[in-house]
């Protein structure tokens, strides 16, 4: 359990303090970089988590005879038919199938209710096969993934669909707010008195950073949308009312994921390089970034090399915008390299491998680890699993800044084990492993689909030039 250096009561008036400069209204004062760390850190060493009994969700170890029954055979996968046909007696003997693989491989299976819950959804999906005679493979697996969405699962998949959509960000970034002790206003004084239809405007206004690098307020929402490279659009405009009685109204950036094309491996491969290359170590704004695409054991000398070569700077970028995942031991060779010592992280101390009881033996590692230098966290809706297990671990390491969007929200379990449904041959992941949701001081810290929020909310494509100057701007001297 992470450890509180305040009142939660204190903590909210310092954080308005620090972040915002609310405690001079009207005038709108930016906090030195200094009186931001401390806010960040504050928030951070926040977080707690109760004492947590995983026995209650260590499984029994699948036997051989369960283990070959779900194995996909030395030849591969069959290939997936979206328009083949099977019949509403072969989808229901898929369904069969799926579920006994839920009871005999599933992690997660025991914490999400167990027989008593899987049962009752495995007969509403067999209730739906047999409202007709025939299905397409396409929407047999679609009936299936609706009948799931009780899994909170990012991992879980079948033929790449998944159970639940995941929150995406949008930014309204039209007009700048600043936060004062009455609330939000604009730089010329305009005080929000509302915004139609949305009546938590704590919730609603998040901390993000301006083009001229100050720290302001955007309305942001979440909204339910897909991880994938498709252009996607808020299904809302804000109304923004101010104490004046003038109004206007506001629209969110379309959003896209910012995903492998933006990373330093795909431009070598437009580049026609003969090696993949997964790591890039640069410089913005005079701060060195180092990036590196996925937690790769191949690549593990150079990602290491990589905390070697910026651990030393007063201040400096770790991007993991593009990076999805892999091994976590993997982040834990570059968070070792930077910091000299493992970070326990929240996560981890709550996930294990369901049959066997151990993914970690954590309990004996610091939970706060003092830093005098300055690391800010890239991230992006593309940060997924392994890569999310660094977001998590940092937050245990004094003055790391995160900036971007909210993390892809892939934790739960993993993908570790796939299988094939006989007949409509549906190609199915899940994991054994689990992971126990953590939640903050106020309720959030870590949500399935959802992910880890950012301490600064800003579009991913231009986090790293908008955070560069956000350094530079508190880090240069008074009166410039």
């Amino acid at each position: 359990m992470k450890k509180h250096g305040m009142g939660t009561a204190l903590l909210s008036v310092i954080l308005c303090v620090l972040m915002a400069g609310c405690a001079a209204a009207p005038e709108l004062q930016q906090p030195t970089l200094e009186e931001l760390l401390a806010g960040v850190n504050a928030k951070h060493q926040s977080v707690e988590q109760k004492p947590m009994d995983r026995g209650r969700y260590l499984r029994q170890a699948p036997d051989q005879a369960a283990l070959e029954q779900y194995q996909i055979g030395e030849d591969g996968a069959k290939p997936f038919d979206p328009d083949a046909v099977i019949t509403a007696d072969q989808a229901a003997r898929d369904v069969e199938y799926l579920f006994g693989a839920f009871a005999a491989l599933y992690g997660p299976y025991d914490y999400l209710g167990g027989a008593e819950v899987f049962d009752a959804h495995k007969a509403e999906i067999l209730a739906r096969c047999g409202e007709q005679e025939s299905w397409t493979a396409q929407a047999f697996q679609d009936l299936l993934l609706d009948g799931l969405a009780f899994l909170p699962d990012a991992h879980f998949n079948i033929n790449g669909g998944h159970t639940n959509l995941f929150q995406i960000p949008f930014f309204f970034r039209e007009t700048d707010f600043y936060k004062t002790d009455e609330g939000y206003q604009t730089a010329e004084g305009k005080k929000v008195e509302s915004v139609d239809n949305h009546p938590d405007l704590e919730g609603l206004f998040k901390p993000s950073i301006s083009p001229e690098g100050e720290i302001v307020y955007y309305p942001i929402l979440l909204e339910p949308g897909e991880w994938n490279d498709q252009t996607q659009t808020c299904s809302e405009a804000l109304t923004i009312r101010y104490t004046d009685g003038s109004s206007e109204t506001l629209t969110a950036e379309p959003f896209r994921l910012y995903s492998w094309e933006n990373s330093v491996g795909y431009a070598s491969n437009l580049r026609g390089d003969k090696r993949t290359v997964i790591t890039d170590l640069r410089e913005t704004g005079g701060i060195p970034a180092f990036e590196f695409d996925a937690c790769h054991p191949s690549y593990v000398e150079e990602i290491v090399a990589g905390a070697a070569a910026i651990k030393d700077a007063p201040t400096a970028m770790l991007d993991l915008r593009t990076n999805s995942g892999g091994g976590t031991g993997i982040g834990d060779s570059w968070i070792q390299e930077y910091c000299g010592q493992p970070l326990r992280g929240n996560l981890l101390n709550f996930s294990f491998n369901a049959f066997y009881g151990t993914y970690n033996s954590s309990s004996t590692r610091n939970n706060w680890v003092e830093n005098d230098r300055v690391l800010v966290v890239l991230t992006s809706k593309f940060v997924g699993s392994a890569a999310e297990s660094i977001v998590d671990k940092v937050q245990d390491l004094e003055n790391v800044i995160l900036i971007g969007e909210n993390t892809g929200g892939y934790y739960l379990t993993s993908a570790a084990t796939r299988i094939q449904l006989p007949n409509s041959l549906c190609e199915v992941a899940m994991g054994d492993g689990l992971t126990v949701p953590v939640y903050g001081g106020e309720g959030y810290y870590f949500k399935e689909f959802e992910g880890f929020y950012p301490d600064l909310w800003v579009p991913a494509a231009e986090a790293e030039t908008l955070a560069a100057r956000l350094i530079q701007r508190l880090s240069a001297p008074a009166g410039r």
